[in-house]
């Protein structure tokens, strides 16, 4: 095994590469992110030491069927396919737990690609901004969350793959029935009430 270093933002691999290495992370946190029709979606973040990624190309030979990228300063280990081979065949345990995982991460995106088709943009949207909020807003004394809408609208897009026309329609949209304010006089940031988070955010 070979330890590897990625900057915040680096990418680890490409979705469509052909990959002969596997990764375990050390520390720091993983976006495995796939495309859609509109941009990209977060399948899922690696964020446990010694948890798991990019194992299915030393599975089946096949591209790499999403993109992982550091989100923070992020060490990994690496491991080639003859070593992934040798860990499989002799060590019993290892091989359970690579099936295991495998057929809970087949189930979750499976669940993610379902919720995706199923649920329609402006309520993704709404998820998404009350999630964010819940997450990453600056709690105000008197009960909503003030978000930056430039750093909220890449959220969005980059984790749920909404494009930036229908995000910006649907914002504008809130903004009239003043389900969201603009922060004092500016518009660089919003006031998401307490109730709307409370409402939509998947806690």
């Amino acid at each position: 095994m070979t330890e590897k270093k990625f900057d915040a933002g680096e990418i680890i691999f490409r979705e469509g590469d052909l990959g002969d290495l596997m990764y375990i992370l050390k520390r720091g946190n993983v976006d495995l992110k796939k495309k859609v029709e509109k941009g990209e979606v977060v399948l899922k973040t690696i964020s446990r030491a010694s948890e798991f990624f990019g194992e299915m190309a030393l599975i089946d030979h096949r591209p790499r069927s999403a993109s992982a990228i550091a989100i923070t300063e992020t060490s990994v280990l690496s491991i080639d396919g003859p070593s992934f081979e040798k860990m499989i065949v002799s060590n019993g345990n290892f091989a359970l737990k690579i099936i295991k995982i495998l057929s809970e991460r087949i189930r979750n995106t499976n669940q993610h690609l379902e919720e995706l088709i199923e649920t329609s943009p402006r309520k993704r949207i709404m998820t998404g901004m009350a999630g964010y909020a819940f997450k990453y807003g600056q709690h105000l004394d008197n009960g909503p969350f003030k978000v930056s809408l430039r750093e909220i609208r890449q959220w969005i897009n980059s984790h749920l793959g909404i494009s930036f026309e229908e995000l910006d329609a649907c914002i504008e949209w809130m903004l009239h029935c003043r389900i969201v304010v603009y922060a004092g006089t500016g518009k660089d940031h919003l006031i998401i009430s307490n109730r709307f988070v409370q409402e939509y955010a998947n806690k």
